[in-house]
């Protein structure tokens, strides 16, 4: 009897006494064993239907011990997320593996499911959150400039504009969150107007994506994805960038999540004081700008289903100021023009294997232009004239994706309805509006592990164009030995905008006017890359060659009418080619390497040319970083060469000449610190150290915008700026075991 007594007594305590010896969970890194400070941890024990959140201390520990199955899901900065369940009477510790390259980063971007970059068919060019700290670049303008296959145009009233493969305006895509962004000025959106306050990472796809996008993807996708709201249950933010040009900037947001729903707030105010290298009187070549933007979200959470609602706003003041006039250089003129867009989105989606999602978005640009008569010895401002014009875009867009069990096989389809309108005096004094219905399919097939092949097709119905059917082939080779192969066949469209065909632009610098009779654009597209990729325990490397090929027929530029005014018109046919080189290469924990190499070539052939010659310009790109990652310290410098570009210009006789933009180079120093458990980070560093301002630009006459000019901006010199940002979060519960 006692010894059954003895027995039943064992078993009772036995388990609560391997409990109370249980070691509490432990973050450690998988490589070196080290622990892992500040890591965020949610764990949920199985049957359970709340989380609990904890931040690791100095040694990696959380105060939570294991007494049920338990799913961790454990983030960090430089680490891969780990996701996964514990079992009691086991060793409690987490092992995070370091990411070694951004490849395995997950890519939403034209994407059936949410994937590892190396896993895409496309070949998707990541800039992650890390580079984004180091980068510290205020905007999309400064983040994307030494890029490999991107150049800058920049135009003291429009702004900065980009080219992708050589193509550049309307060509390009510029996505917030999957939206477009409306308010394009000679084509171009403004990159500066696209903050980078809350951004996760963006996303870049070379080469046409018009099966997916439709119009105007004819080079590219560039996607800003913002940051989603914490999970913890009260965050909040604040930041400021100072930079000794005359840029000061300040943001903060905080966010609350309780239950089912989460609510954010994002705004920031930017402001530039203007400058130019040489005393030009009030006229500075860098204009003063003023921005304020705000963002509020909301986000509801249900077990099967998902819906994320947004709405942004953006304002900016730019002031284009006027030298005094004779003959007592006491008045002169200045412009005020107030750009204001607005973008109201709703997403829903299904959470599962095969999701469902639908978007929905209103967007409302405004761009108004006020010239006042300044008198400075009163000093008072009149205005003398006016003028607005307004643009508007309602987008409604479902995708549903499907893969078998196998995985063998998936497929994509959806819809597509894009309705742009245009008021204003510049438009004509009318309304014009232009409509696309589209629906698009793609097909994945996966006979083997390493290999796919994913053909679409997409049919559009456009109000004022006849659109043909457009279609595409990617595929995906590897991995073999590290070896992954990746090539694609596509066409693609483009409708003339609203402001092709009926825009009157004239100001001091500019007499530009639209053209009914564009014909819309058709173009073909070939890709091929090949990289290999090697890692080992602290070393990876990966290399990479590409090649490319766009060939349009009927692409739309602008040429002098008669006299200055000038008109956009259909070349016959244009191509770009190019080519390109890189290697990433990473000693964990301390150093991190990229250089690349590309060369571009661009032609255009009129009507009554037999030939199409093309015109080569190269680039070069290095950056490299030094880290201490246990004091979270980075140094990283990044250097870009661009290369001697031709270009074409039109002459007061009618006649078109050759000419070209100079090479020159840049390179950007920053700094990057935390402190405070990393919930302060702090930035130093230098801009453009070869103090580059002005380029030379030779043409035979004149150019579109009149006068002409021997020199083209590009930079405004070295700088020197500081960044710094600090993050608070509160979890919703207290652990029960502090």
């Amino acid at each position: 009897m006692k010894i059954h007594f003895f027995v039943a007594l064992c078993c009772v305590l036995l388990p609560a006494l391997v409990l109370s010896q249980q070691e509490p969970v432990r973050v450690t890194d998988a490589r070196t064993g080290k622990p892992v400070a500040f890591a965020h941890v949610k764990a949920t024990e199985l049957g359970s239907k709340s989380a609990k959140f904890f931040v690791t201390d100095y040694e990696g520990y959380i105060k939570f011990t294991l007494q049920k199955p338990t799913i961790f899901q454990v983030s960090y900065v430089g680490y891969q997320t780990f996701n996964d369940t514990l079992f009691p009477g086991v060793p409690a510790i987490v092992n995070l593996l370091p990411e070694v390259f951004s490849l395995d980063e997950v890519v939403v971007t034209a994407q059936y499911n949410p994937v590892s970059a190396d896993r895409s068919l496309y070949k998707v060019n990541v800039i992650n959150q890390m580079q984004l700290r180091r980068s510290a670049a205020p905007d999309l303008t400064g983040l994307l400039r030494n890029q490999m296959n991107i150049r800058f145009s920049q135009d003291a009233s429009l702004g900065a504009g980009m080219s992708l493969q050589g193509l550049s305006g309307e060509h390009v895509k510029i996505l917030i969150d999957g939206i477009p962004v409306i308010g394009r000025l000679n084509g171009s959106i403004d990159l500066s107007q696209i903050n980078l306050q809350n951004a996760a990472q963006v996303e870049i796809i070379e080469g046409p994506m018009s099966i997916i996008y439709g119009s105007n993807a004819l080079a590219g996708v560039v996607n800003v994805i913002p940051a989603e709201i914490p999970e913890n249950s009260i965050s909040a933010n604040a930041g400021t960038y100072l930079e000794s040009v005359g840029i000061i900037n300040f943001d903060g947001g905080f966010s609350i999540r309780k239950g089912k729903n989460a609510f954010g707030l994002q705004a920031g105010r930017n402001f530039f004081a203007g400058y130019s290298p040489e005393e030009q009187g009030r006229s500075e070549l860098w204009k003063p700008r003023r921005q304020v933007n705000t963002d509020i979200t909301h986000s509801l959470t249900l077990p099967k289903l998902k819906m994320d609602n947004r709405a942004s706003f953006f304002d900016e003041l730019l002031l284009v100021r006027g030298n005094l006039t004779p003959p007592y250089f006491e008045k002169a003129f200045d412009n005020h023009f107030i750009t204001r867009r607005t973008t109201l989105k709703s997403d829903l989606s299904t959470r599962g294997a095969n999701p469902f999602r639908m978007s929905n978005s209103l967007s409302f640009y405004n761009r108004m232009r006020t010239l006042f008569y300044n008198d400075l010895t009163i000093p008072q401002k009149t205005p003398t004239e006016y003028d607005t014009t307004g643009f508007g875009s309602f987008l409604s867009r479902g995708v549903y994706a499907y893969r078998n069990e196998t995985g063998k096989f998936g497929t994509q389809f959806g819809y597509d309805l894009n309705t742009e309108w245009g008021t204003g005096k510049r438009l004509g004094s009318n309304s014009q509006n232009i409509t696309d219905l589209a629906a698009f399919a793609t097909f994945q097939y996966q006979p083997a592990d390493w290999l796919s092949f994913q053909p679409g097709l997409r049919y559009a119905y456009n109000s004022r164009f006849s659109s043909p059917l457009i279609y595409a082939l990617h595929a995906k080779a590897g991995t073999f030995k590290g070896f992954i192969l990746r090539g694609s066949y596509s066409s693609g469209f483009r409708a003339p905008s609203l402001k092709e065909l009926y825009l009157f632009f004239v100001d001091v610098n500019h007499n530009i006017t639209g053209n009914p009779d564009l014909k819309p654009e058709n173009s073909k597209h070939v890709q091929l890359q090949i990289s290999h990729r090697i890692e080992k325990t602290t070393y990876a490397t990966e290399t990479e060659a590409r090649f490319f090929l766009n060939d349009i027929r009927n692409q739309i530029t602008l040429a002098q009418s008669e006299g200055d005014s000038y008109s956009y018109f259909n070349l016959d046919k244009a191509q770009t080619m190019g080519y390109s080189f890189g290697i990433r290469s990473t000693l964990y924990p301390l150093f991190d390497l990229r250089l690349g190499y590309g060369n571009t070539g661009s032609s255009n052939k009129l009507s009554n040319e037999n030939t199409l010659k093309l015109y080569w310009s190269p680039e070069l790109t290095a950056e490299v970083t030094c880290r201490m990652e246990e004091i979270d310290f980075h140094i990283t410098a990044i250097y870009k060469y661009t290369g001697k570009a031709t270009q074409f210009y039109t002459g007061n006789d009618g006649v078109i000449y050759q000419g070209y933009m100079d090479s020159y180079n840049n390179l950007d120093l920053t700094l990057l610190k935390s402190f405070f458990k990393r919930r302060l980070s702090v930035n130093l560093g230098v801009r453009n150290l070869f103090d580059v301002t002005n380029i030379s630009s030779v043409a035979g006459s004149g150019g579109v915008h009149s006068g002409g000019s021997s020199s083209a901006p590009v930079a405004w010199g070295r700088t020197y700026f500081v960044k710094l940002n600090y993050n608070f979060s509160k979890n919703e519960k207290a652990d029960p075991q502090k």
